[in-house]
């Protein structure tokens, strides 16, 4: 015989993303404006800083993260690295 009981769980999904800079909201869970449309700013993988302690057995600590409009990481974040000296490079894709 199998008895069940019935539990209620919570579960996080994104609402919106928002610019942490100029404040705008992006409809969906990236910033492309269609099916089609790529408009995506990868910063927490390209970019982030981290701390604390790490052991086999575990470990915590702190890291930075940011959500970043396309506009604001091409308009304010790549002129700002370019002032301090970092070369941001634009290169072009292609999806064969």
């Amino acid at each position: 015989m199998r008895k069940f009981k019935e539990i209620t769980t919570t579960v996080e999904i994104i609402e919106f993303i928002q610019c942490d800079i100029c404040g705008k909201k992006a409809d969906r869970h990236d910033w492309s404006t269609g099916s089609y449309t790529v408009n995506e700013t990868e910063f927490k993988i390209l970019i982030r800083q981290r701390d604390g302690e790490n052991y086999p057995e575990g470990g915590w600590g702190t890291e930075y993260e940011a959500d970043i409009c396309p506009n604001c990481f091409k308009e304010k974040l790549i002129p700002w690295l370019n002032s301090q000296g970092c070369t941001a490079k634009r290169k072009e894709w292609d999806c064969d």
